[in-house]
């Protein structure tokens, strides 16, 4: 269908705002980006977002004042032949496309596509999926209700790259995966690049000449030549993150709490009570529970008195 464009894809990179709907630190997106890398049998899907500040970068915004342009004095009635609200907006997505599909924007052509209100089946249920990936008592993750969700969750993250604004799931090379092993890499000078990258795209780098920064290409070179790629999240002004360990890629903890539900919905681990565990189990807190006797040496008056 119109909508099913990217199926032909093997590779697939999103720029998100990184607004409350679409924030790389909640786990229901992350959940739902996973899936359709799955459903689609992507050889890699990358989701990237700008830093806080720098969303005037962002392709999308830059090209929204000319889209506006074309679209001036343009008047677009609803559909009355359409009972249903999401039916009429769908027709006028088609009215706006004719606006704005193979329009130029700084030489480039502009390939646009309407999203109709059927595509947000595959997001039914979010809010609930949501609500439960917030969660991360092991009663509630261990729940038979819980147990697709606990699979399907591992499954991506066994595959997923995360960063504080970089999220990509790639296929892997273990024959064992009942995902990768049945669905074949297409893109294999991509997949190899991303590899040889550590899992992330070709990493800005400044040059010798201050406040300049090597090309893609240039970078792309320069890692198929050897050169360690450079990695995110090494000199953030908010200071080092923390990684999961059991995580055989980078996965990197948006705060505590996002630890906590990562280590039990994924490794059926709890981080809290490991932590007192291991508090419990120091010889500090042992002297606390469990005081020792003093050695007082009793004091004798002096042969001089």
């Amino acid at each position: 269908t119109e909508n099913n464009w990217f199926l032909h894809r093997s590779v697939l990179t999103i720029i998100s705002d990184n607004g409350p709907d679409w924030k790389t630190d909640c786990m229901a997106n992350i959940y739902n980006f996973g899936r359709f890398w799955e459903e689609n049998k992507l050889d890699a899907l990358i989701w990237v977002s700008y830093a806080p500040g720098n969303s005037r970068y962002n392709p999308i915004e830059r090209m929204f004042s000319h889209l506006t342009d074309l679209i001036a004095n343009v008047t677009i009635d609803l559909d009355p032949t359409f009972s249903a609200i999401n039916h009429q907006l769908d027709s006028a997505l088609v009215d706006l496309n004719k606006y704005w599909h193979n329009k130029k924007y700084d030489k480039f052509k502009i390939d646009c596509r309407p999203v109709f209100s059927v595509n947000g089946n595959s997001f039914d249920g979010h809010q609930e999926l949501k609500d439960k990936l917030m969660k991360s008592s092991i009663k509630h993750v261990m729940n038979e209700e819980s147990n697709s969700i606990r699979f399907n969750l591992q499954l991506y993250l066994r595959h997923c790259i995360r960063s504080s604004y970089y999220v990509s799931f790639i296929k892997c090379t273990d024959s064992t995966c009942i995902h990768c092993s049945r669905h074949p890499v297409r893109a294999t000078k991509t997949i190899r690049l991303l590899r040889l990258s550590g899992g992330y795209l070709p990493w800005p780098q400044m040059t010798l000449s201050e406040y300049h920064y090597d090309t893609f290409l240039q970078r792309t070179h320069s890692i198929l030549a050897g050169e360690k790629n450079a990695v995110p999240d090494q000199q953030l002004p908010s200071g080092p993150t923390k990684q999961c360990f059991a995580c055989k890629l980078p996965y990197i903890f948006s705060s505590k709490a996002d630890e906590e539900r990562h280590m039990m919905w994924v490794h059926q681990s709890n981080v809290s009570s490991r932590n007192k565990r291991k508090y419990s189990s120091s010889p500090r807190s042992q002297s606390i529970l469990h005081p020792k006797k003093r050695n007082t040496r009793r004091r004798e008056l002096s042969p001089e008195y």
